[in-house]
């Protein structure tokens, strides 16, 4: 089969987004289907064009997904007659996408990670008219017309069935997670570093995850100041990318007017080997976020045997396993409460609940092939 994927971001990009798409480019190439990504130049150092284990990347020459929604449709009209069908995401691919593949007569799937809906007017970082016109967006997005559209949980499918999507055109896929390259960094080294790492630290929490406004940084630094002010030999490590610019320059601003700020590390641009590395050495990781559609941070660090206090927002329900403490409220005291149970270890648990690539592929693959032969 022939794919062309039309991305906001892509590789080497830090997200949940794009580590599906990388991951699920990678696994088609192997299996020898021809794979190309049309995606934004997000920065000026990376190539236009390359060839990355296999995967054919072009990236327009716009640094943010905003642009992308105009510049790409050269780009995307050009392409999209040499392959069996384009596949796209959501937010600003997917209406240029839908266009040109209306236009050449293409098949198009639109992967959907989550439906916002209200949520959008309670979010932070957002003003009145960021609120009404992110959202207004969404809704258009999806109305359109697409010959599939998968959701990656039942939360997810859940919510735009209720937001009136065609239920018949709704394909459930869980976006898979890479358990054997996990495994293969978890090495007796590995292990041994870690082991030694634990006992210098006698609490040292963790949050990893994009600079987005559902991510729940703001419910995060309020209640960790407090804990850490009460804590004096406790830290947080933030992994977090240094875009968008204008957010990573705001919660920088927040963590330095913070009195704790001497036991907050903020960290960058991690390989996924030393990412992993940082979970494994935290006591446990905090993903108090609004909504997730799916969220590979919490899947991973389940799989790392990783205690975690979550929201249990959106698909976090379905995801988190092991070890686990929710938020009895989404708000800063519902994670102070959640922090103070976990030094206390009131840990509860949840039988394992894995989400392996293998299954993830072969269901995509079962889709283009039913789409292609249809």
């Amino acid at each position: 089969m022939r794919i062309l994927f039309v991305l906001e971001h892509f590789h080497p990009y830090i997200g949940g987004v794009e580590h599906l798409f990388w991951e699920l480019s990678k696994a088609l190439t192997i299996q020898g289907h021809q794979i190309k990504v049309i995606t934004t130049r997000f920065d000026k150092k990376l190539p236009q064009k390359e060839c990355n284990e296999g995967v054919e990347i072009y990236r327009v020459n716009c640094s943010n997904r905003f642009s992308f929604f105009i510049r790409s449709v050269p780009s995307i009209f050009k392409n999209i007659k040499k392959f069996d069908l384009v596949h796209t995401t959501t937010y600003t691919a997917a209406a240029p996408t839908w266009l040109v593949s209306r236009l050449r007569n293409k098949k198009s799937v639109l992967t959907f990670h989550e439906y916002w809906g209200d949520l959008w007017k309670q979010l932070p970082y957002l003003n009145f008219t960021q609120r009404f016109l992110y959202s207004s967006f969404e809704r258009m997005v999806s109305y359109l017309p697409f010959s599939k559209i998968v959701a990656v949980s039942k939360f997810t499918q859940q919510r735009l069935i209720k937001a009136g999507v065609d239920q018949s055109k709704i394909s459930m896929i869980y976006n898979g997670v890479n358990y054997n390259s996990i495994e293969q960094l978890s090495t007796k080294s590995f292990t041994s570093d870690v082991k030694t790492t634990k006992k210098s630290k006698t609490l040292d929490f963790i949050f990893v995850g994009r600079l987005g406004v559902s991510k729940g940084l703001d419910i995060l630094l309020k209640a960790s100041d407090t804990f850490l002010q009460k804590n004096p030999d406790a830290t947080l490590t933030l992994v977090i990318p240094t875009l968008p610019k204008k957010m990573y320059g705001q919660i920088l601003n927040e963590i330095n007017t913070l009195p704790c700020v001497h036991q907050i590390t903020v960290m960058h641009h991690l390989t996924q080997e030393e990412l992993y590395k940082q979970i494994k050495r935290a006591s446990f990781i905090v993903i108090p976020s609004y909504s997730e559609g799916f969220c590979f941070v919490a899947a991973e660090a389940c799989a790392l045997n990783v205690p975690v206090i979550s929201s249990n927002c959106g698909a976090l329900k379905e995801v988190v396993s092991g070890q686990y403490i929710t938020m009895d409220t989404l708000t800063s005291e519902g994670l102070l409460n959640a922090l103070m149970k976990a030094k206390q270890q009131e840990w509860q648990y949840k039988e394992s609940v894995q989400f392996p690539l293998d299954k993830s592929v072969e269901q995509y693959v079962h889709l283009y092939k039913e789409m292609i032969d249809g």
